[in-house]
């Protein structure tokens, strides 16, 4: 496991206004709560770009709102792993606790175990659950980005065909959310869409999509259509399709990151990227946490300085980065 730690010391001089979650608080205030919080940070798992770049905007918001951010996490997505670092953190005593959780039951119990010692607890980019955590940091609003992926794909492939779902994980909530709103739609939207495939899980690994892919390209020979749920899945189906040469014969659209795409994009493996500012995402988080830790409810008047679109949902408890992020 990795570890990263940031203590920011003061820098503000007298007079000059600091910024945090939208909100002016004068200089010599702002100077009082500087590194007075610490915040730990869990990803699914580290070694992939998505969370590579969510720990650089959590870093970025430490530095700008001179919060002590530690951002660490497992080397493969294991909720076992997760729930080991939240027990660490919690007998640290950190002040909060963020959790992109692998699993909601398991990584939401040990989170409830934290939250009962005092500590403030959110879950970000996939969910615990209301009754355990103070606020959930969306990436997009699950409805909408689930339609819209189910939109996209029969745009490359048409209304008529078989497809399947490839994902990153079985328990993560974010996923099957996605999962289940494009599906239900499919089915009313879309009536000659036939799923051949259930979600096939990929562990959040690019060469397990690769190989699942091909299995299914020769299982399914009339295949139109792959939709990908998950950053690694984007360039691992696309390495399949461009390897069978089939760019022309079966459409995906995933999620994934740019960079990583735009070779498969440039030759028709990947139809459609979608996904949104993962280093917003990162500086969100981090952001909410310090504004709840400061005793604020969060309602429709919450901002964070530079990151625009942001919604909160009417009981206060979830904070909307975007509704269905961007497309490439």
């Amino acid at each position: 496991m990795n570890f990263r730690y940031c203590s920011i010391a003061a820098l503000v001089a007298a007079g000059i206004m600091f910024v945090s979650g939208g909100i002016q608080v004068p200089a010599e205030e702002a100077s009082k709560s500087e590194g007075s919080y610490t915040v730990a940070m869990i990803p699914k798992m580290e070694g992939i770009a998505f969370f590579s770049m969510a720990e650089e905007g959590a870093m970025k918001a430490g530095e700008d709102l001179g919060v002590q951010v530690i951002y660490e996490g497992p080397d493969t997505p294991s909720s076992e792993a997760q729930v080991a670092l939240i027990e660490k953190f919690a007998e640290q005593g950190v002040d909060a606790i963020c959790v992109a959780a692998n699993d909601m039951a398991q990584v939401g119990a040990a989170m409830l175990e934290a939250k009962e010692k005092g500590i403030v607890v959110l879950d970000w980019d996939s969910q615990c659950g209301e009754a355990v955590t103070s606020a959930s940091i969306y990436n997009v609003h699950d409805k909408e980005f689930g339609e819209h992926m189910v939109d996209k794909l029969v745009e490359a492939m048409g209304e008529k065909g078989q497809y399947a779902i490839i994902t990153g994980g079985m328990d993560a909530a974010n996923l099957n959310s996605w999962i289940d709103y494009g599906r239900r739609y499919a089915e009313v939207q879309y009536p000659d869409l036939e799923l051949v495939a259930i979600p096939i899980p990929t562990d959040e690994s690019e060469d397990k999509a690769y190989k699942i892919t091909l299995q299914i390209l020769d299982s399914y020979p009339d295949l139109k259509g792959i939709l990908g749920y998950s950053t690694p899945t984007a360039p691992g189906c696309a390495r399949a399709i461009r390897e069978k040469g089939l760019q022309d014969q079966v459409a995906l659209v995933a999620n994934g990151m740019k960079d990583d795409c735009m070779e498969y994009r440039e030759d028709g493996s990947l139809d459609c990227g979608c996904l949104w500012d993962v280093n917003n995402l990162g500086y969100l988080t981090i952001a909410t946490a310090r504004y709840i830790l400061e005793g604020n409810e969060l309602d429709d008047s919450f901002s964070v300085s530079g990151i625009d679109g942001i919604t909160v949902s009417e009981n206060g408890h979830n904070v909307y980065y975007t509704e269905t992020g961007y497309d490439f």
